[in-house]
């Protein structure tokens, strides 16, 4: 489903990225681990054309990723989720999940201005939808409610929802499980098979939680410095001389 070749992005003279490849197999889920700076959300940033890239490819499910603009990279089926929350602090949590689904509105400026039977129709299906998809995320309590106030377990939902909402095949999740407490990690992990299962998604996930990555993910990828220094099984990276000495650790 995607494949990423040589990708190299610099700021000034850092070099973020320094021709990272890997691929990620439909319905897989792959974690990306590595170091603070090793370039994670850079690469999240590439993928969703927030960042232009210097050098390499990526390909998605055919299609040249790095040609598509910015506002396009959710209608080919790539939505995700923030490091530092992205929502809306003012609109109720149902309107910030509505907004996941715009891309998939088919109603033009005229037809939307005009409130023809067929905008309202729309409208009224993805409402529905929405409310559907807060309810299988235990957030139809707090619908109503403004997303500012919430609790940060509950924010995290939201945001998950609102990328759920553009029915994605690539799902990229941003540390999840940042300021989860262990059950709440536990909780996620679940949810998230099942909703893997449920929704055909291909996953990739950022996070320092090593017991959530190593629990679910089929493949791990570890950056150091903006280079790819191991790609394999949770087990093969877990045990790992490089990765033991960049990020895990050894025992004392």
């Amino acid at each position: 489903m995607l494949e990423v070749s040589g990708l190299t992005v610099r700021f000034g003279g850092i070099t973020a990225l320094a021709g990272v490849g890997f691929t990620v197999q439909p319905g897989h889920m792959v974690g990306l681990i590595g170091p603070n700076g090793a370039g994670k959300t850079t690469l999240f940033n590439c993928l969703t054309r927030r960042y232009r890239a210097d050098a390499g490819t990526v390909g998605f499910a055919g299609t040249d990723l790095l040609s598509v603009p910015p506002h396009a990279i959710v209608s080919l089926g790539i939505a995700r989720t923030f490091q530092n929350l992205g929502l809306f602090p003012q609109m109720s949590v149902r309107d910030n999940v509505l907004v996941g689904a715009h891309g998939r509105a088919r109603a033009g400026f005229l037809s939307a201005g005009l409130r023809l039977p067929s905008v309202r129709r729309e409208e009224a299906a993805l409402r529905a939808e929405t409310d559907a998809l807060l309810r299988r995320l235990d957030l139809a309590d707090v619908a109503g409610h403004p997303a500012t106030g919430l609790p940060f377990g509950t924010l995290k939902r939201i945001e998950l929802a609102r990328a759920l909402a553009a029915r994605p095949r690539l799902l990229l999740l941003d540390e999840p499980c940042n300021g989860l407490s262990h059950g709440e990690v536990g909780e996620f992990a679940t949810l998230l098979r099942e909703l893997r299962a449920e929704r055909d998604l291909t996953v990739i996930v950022v996070e320092h939680h090593m017991g959530f990555v190593m629990g679910t993910c089929d493949r791990v990828v570890c950056l150091e410095f903006g280079r790819k220094i191991a790609e394999g099984t949770p087990a093969e990276v877990q045990n790992d001389q490089a990765v033991r000495d960049a990020y895990l650790g050894s025992a004392a």
